[in-house]
């Protein structure tokens, strides 16, 4: 969900006012969206015998893919607007790609013949200083992190001895000694192609894949922070999200999705 930090990053538009009356009978006043930032490259070499070294990422490490920065261009033109975005390289780069396609220069905004981007402002958290908004991990809690630890060693304990066979067979494949429950992540952080013993399919295990199990098992480890009793660990601002509004599905967060809530003025007749 590595030991890379413990929160994927997240922008924020903290909220526009739109002057347009949906219907007859309410009058949108407030948007507010949360979304996550876009396809990245892995944190780090995701395992010793993986083929793609840094050079095969055109940004090197934990930056965007030219994949990201498509995903995230709409249309749409707003009259006011605020961008907060968390203090990473990948999500000031969101921020900064969202804003191109969604606000483009028009008419007497654009500054330069053939330009159709605009500066607007991206505002962070201080550097190196908790962001309790778009980062709530980077809170220290030795608490919060021994509750977590507990839990995540029952969960390796028993994930360990039910996938024995297959953490060896991938230890030996990647090159990771003593292949456990922790290099999950690892594994889930491949982002090109692979070689195919990565889709072998386990007949003790259903039939399922490499990869299909390793999705599952890196689902289990981010979503049994938010759904545990103390809701330990809000590695994803999304994630966290969902589950104080109470409409968590228990899925993972694909990259550039978003979280929107509006506020409407009903007019009664």
């Amino acid at each position: 969900l590595p030991s890379v930090s413990k929160s994927p990053r997240f922008v924020l538009v903290l909220g526009y006012l739109v002057k347009h009356f949906c219907s007859a009978a309410r009058k949108l006043v407030f948007v507010q969206a949360i979304w996550r930032h876009g396809d990245r490259a892995p944190q780090s070499l995701p395992y010793p015998n993986d083929p793609y070294k840094e050079r095969a990422w055109r940004r090197g490490w934990s930056q965007l893919t030219n994949v990201s920065l498509f995903k995230l261009y709409c249309d749409y033109i707003s009259l006011q607007v605020y961008i907060r975005s968390s203090d990473s390289d990948r999500a000031l780069t969101s921020a900064q790609a969202f804003l191109s396609g969604f606000y483009p220069a028009k008419g007497c905004f654009k500054w330069e013949r053939g330009n159709h981007w605009q500066p607007i402002p991206i505002h962070s958290a201080t550097p190196d200083e908790p962001d309790l908004l778009l980062k709530p991990t980077s809170a220290d809690c030795k608490n919060l992190d021994k509750l977590v630890d507990e839990e995540e060693a029952k969960q390796a304990k028993h994930y360990e001895e039910v996938y024995k066979d297959m953490f060896k067979f991938l230890g030996e494949r990647t090159g990771i000694a003593n292949f456990s429950y922790e290099n999950v992540n690892d594994i889930y952080d491949v982002k090109r192609e692979q070689p195919r013993w990565v889709f072998r399919r386990w007949s003790k295990y259903n039939n399922r894949s490499t990869m299909e199990i390793m999705s599952e098992l890196r689902r289990i480890r981010r979503i049994t922070k938010f759904n545990s009793a103390t809701k330990a660990k809000h590695d994803g601002t999304l994630l966290s999200l969902m589950y104080a509004m109470g409409v968590a599905n228990d899925q993972m967060i694909p990259y550039a999705s978003s979280f929107i809530m509006e506020i409407y003025n009903v007019i009664y007749s």
